[in-house]
């Protein structure tokens, strides 16, 4: 009898012996930076598989978003559990489609045994957040739940984790990022990285050039950090960072370094790794989203070492991009290459406008080029009243003094 307590529950005897969501990838890609898409298309299946008959009253699917935060005091350290707390887990997004025809007064319906597939198609708005997971005391979620609900009170579901991502520009037209300064009478320095985006796993390559200007100056080293800061929108607005890669450098004396000649100068160089973490438990994503902002920045310090022993200092800072690796094909509506055409800006439908087609500046008394010069006939035009003297001028008031009174008109009766 106590042996029965501790058995595992046996599942109902019309419980499904198959019930799961299928997607073609579990990651939906959205387009970064092209506005156009303001929707993307998800299709998947349920698959439900019974081996006796199953009177249901409903067959749902849901699609939730959540986001959770309570910062963690002991955050950077994850030696110490956190406590989460679900009052603080919000639930922003939500829908919800029915398989089952609608109808006022539903009734129950019997699904026979066997394998049974039910499609669906939901469109997911291209504004929404990315997701961020990796973090216990702040995330942003996505799942989707099938629920089958039967006329006894039984319900089944079945959850499959969605990830939300993006492919922006900059993943697929890296650019290369330098910084070349002079300090007068100490040293021309020159930093190269080659894209400001980088994949999970993925290294950033710093070269370092210089050429010294001072004799008996050295590079004593040079420390590169690469920072993760955390902006909270909502709730409350917060901030915090942490230490993603660290690199201390310490420079020999200019004869071990690497040499490279140019029309500038003659540079002494060196190249520094930093590897970025694999997954997202030791570095998010950059996401810039209404709830949290991610921000990634590489700090550089160059410390030189001078003749005389006091030491100075170059600072330089670089903002990181961190991203998911996007597969070579997306799916319907967001392919790599349709994105690359839209980014690099191929030619529209309308052909830009003839050198003939362009219509020159023309003075105030020329006619348009559409319309031709009349033939003058032999109608007397109007006078012009600007150069006719007969015109009468206003008089002045001496000349109106000299005329005198106007002569009286006399005026004739009918009679005479």
């Amino acid at each position: 009898m106590i042996l029965s307590l501790f058995r595992p529950a046996s599942p109902p005897q019309n419980a499904p012996t198959y019930f799961d969501i299928r997607l073609a990838d579990n990651v939906i890609w959205l387009p970064g930076e092209d506005n156009s898409h303001k929707y993307y298309h998800v299709k998947g299946n349920v698959i439900l598989c019974l081996n006796q008959p199953l009177c249901v009253k409903d067959i749902k699917l849901h699609f939730q978003g959540h986001r959770y935060m309570n910062w963690d005091r002991n955050f950077p350290d994850f030696s110490i559990k956190h406590q989460k707390m679900p009052l603080r887990e919000r639930l922003f997004m939500h829908q919800i489609w029915s398989f089952l025809p609608f109808s006022q007064n539903p009734t129950p319906i019997t699904i026979p045994a066997g394998n049974h597939e039910f499609q669906f198609q939901f469109c997911l708005p291209g504004q929404s957040p990315d997701s961020s997971q990796g973090l216990d005391d702040c995330y942003i979620r996505y799942h989707l739940k099938a629920q089958i609900r039967t006329v006894k009170g039984g319900i089944f579901d079945a959850l499959r984790p969605v990830k939300v991502c993006r492919v922006y520009q900059s993943c697929l037209l890296p650019e290369a990022q330098a910084i070349e300064r002079v300090w007068p009478d100490k040293v021309i320095y020159r930093a190269t990285i080659p894209s400001s985006a980088y994949t999970f796993g993925s290294a950033i390559p710093v070269k370092f050039q210089f050429i010294p200007l001072l004799k008996g100056v050295r590079v004593e080293g040079i420390h590169s950090h690469l920072m993760e800061s955390h902006k909270a929108i909502q709730p409350i607005l917060g901030s915090r960072c942490r230490l993603i890669v660290r690199d201390e450098y310490h420079g020999p004396d200019w004869d071990e370094f690497d040499t490279l000649s140019d029309d500038e100068g003659y540079w002494y160089c060196t190249t520094r790794i930093l590897q970025l973490p694999k997954n997202t438990r030791g570095c998010l994503q950059s996401a810039s989203t209404g709830f949290l902002h991610v921000k990634h920045t590489l700090n550089i310090e160059i410390r030189l070492l001078n003749p005389d022993g006091h030491a100075s200092a170059i600072n330089l800072t670089w903002p990181i991009f961190i991203h998911f690796a996007a597969p070579s094909s997306l799916g319907d509506g967001a392919t790599i290459s349709a994105l690359r055409s839209s980014m690099l800006g191929e030619a529209s439908d309308n052909p830009l406008p003839h050198y003939n087609d362009h219509v020159l500046d023309r003075t105030p008394d020329e006619p348009p080029p559409e319309t031709p010069l009349e033939e003058p006939d032999n109608r007397e035009g109007l006078p012009d009243y600007g150069h006719c003297d007969s015109l009468t001028k206003i008089p002045s008031y001496s000349t109106a003094i000299r005329s005198g009174p106007p002569s009286p008109v006399p005026f004739l009766d009918d009679d005479d």
